[in-house]
């Protein structure tokens, strides 16, 4: 969605405008279903954290301001919130953190061999990017999950943009050493 329809489309669903709250959740709802996904590990989880944080995005898009970013950084830090009520939720109600999961949407088209070797690479990226710490792979996940910039990163995560390149760095570093060692 180009910059200007994207100010139409927010100024038109702060207003209760459907189609364009609808467009708002088209443009936005995959990256913040991966965003969970990647955090959460768990497709129905994922889903849950999406739709709570559109509604609360449109609930307070009325107030929406670019005081402190843009609307990306805006709707992952609703996200990031989102993501931290529903783990606290999980591990007060189950007792278990993160589980492993796999939306199959979420899943390039593989041939056979990669298809096959998928479920080991991915498991070995999880736990190297989960030995990271929080900082780094929190970057990693904005980053490469959410697909934002390494400046709304920096609004999402409260740092200047420099400071979240050294974090995608040192985490993307350390994720090739651990898995180098391998």
């Amino acid at each position: 969605m180009e910059p200007r329809d994207l100010k139409r489309a927010v100024r038109r669903a702060a207003r209760g405008d459907e189609p364009s709250a609808g467009e708002l959740f088209d443009a936005f709802y995959p990256r913040v279903y991966r965003y969970a996904l990647a955090k959460l590990g768990d497709p129905a989880d994922a889903e849950d954290v999406a739709a709570e944080t559109f509604a609360k995005v449109l609930k307070g898009l009325h107030r929406f301001g670019r005081k402190g970013g843009g609307l990306d950084a805006w709707i992952f830090r609703i996200a990031s919130n989102v993501v931290v009520d529903q783990l606290r939720f999980r591990i007060r109600e189950t007792g278990i953190g993160v589980p492993d999961g796999v939306d199959e949407r979420t899943e390039p088209h593989l041939e056979p061999e990669g298809a096959f070797l998928l479920p080991e690479i991915r498991d070995e990226l999880r736990e190297a990017l989960g030995s990271l710490p929080g900082d780094q792979r929190e970057s990693l996940l904005l980053r490469f999950a959410a697909g934002l910039d390494t400046k709304e990163c920096g609004k999402v995560m409260g740092r200047r943009a420099n400071a979240v390149r050294r974090l995608q760095f040192r985490g993307l570093q350390g994720m090739r050493d651990l898995m180098d060692k391998r």
